[in-house]
């Protein structure tokens, strides 16, 4: 009998550590295509697993680049090269349009390629997580954001703890795992 998926994954949302790193992953190679006999000797369950490995791998295809996402990509990199050795008042980058512009796809692509090229070079240890992302809605408080960086990161806490104390435990773990660079996604959860 031969398999053509992976045992099933659970899905986690890109708004979490895991969910994140299985994006950023490197994509896979194609599965291998079958010759029109290979294929009718598969039994049924082995055909719907085949096509259904050919689907998952053209799903996960590259992003087309479009003007908002090659303006959003460049600048966030010049962005994140000045301030490669800033101490303080980092510079930032806000990017706003109508809905359906493709902000979060620009957004989200600017730092999978970022995580991705320092990987390759070697600049982000395995270990590390060098970029964290959360959506939040447009009138979030001070404690909300940093209750979404604790559930992105996996950090459990205690439902008494000030914004403060949130915002500290939040930044302590952060720095410890290396996060070079955060993506606030202000988006309206319907």
């Amino acid at each position: 009998m031969t398999h053509f998926l992976e045992p099933e994954e659970v899905d986690h949302p890109l708004t979490t550590k895991e969910g994140w790193t299985a994006f950023t992953a490197e994509t896979t190679n194609p599965p291998a295509v079958l010759p029109p006999a290979a294929l009718q000797r598969l039994t049924e369950a082995e055909r719907t697993a085949y096509y259904q490995a050919l689907e998952d791998y053209h799903a996960q295809l590259v992003i087309v680049s479009t003007p908002t996402i090659r303006h959003v990509t460049a600048t966030g990199r010049k962005r994140i090269l000045l301030n490669r050795h800033q101490h303080s008042a980092r510079r930032g980058l806000i990017v706003s349009g109508p809905a359906g512009t493709g902000k979060t796809t620009a957004i989200t692509q600017l730092g999978k390629n970022y995580e991705q090229l320092g990987r390759r070079r070697g600049e982000i240890p395995p270990d590390w997580l060098p970029v964290v992302y959360v959506t939040v809605p447009p009138a979030a408080t001070p404690k909300m954001l940093a209750i979404e960086f604790a559930r992105f990161i996996g950090l459990p806490l205690p439902s008494r703890f000030s914004q403060v104390e949130v915002t500290n435990k939040v930044c302590d773990l952060l720095c410890t795992l290396g996060c070079r660079l955060v993506l606030i996604d202000f988006t309206d959860r319907g």
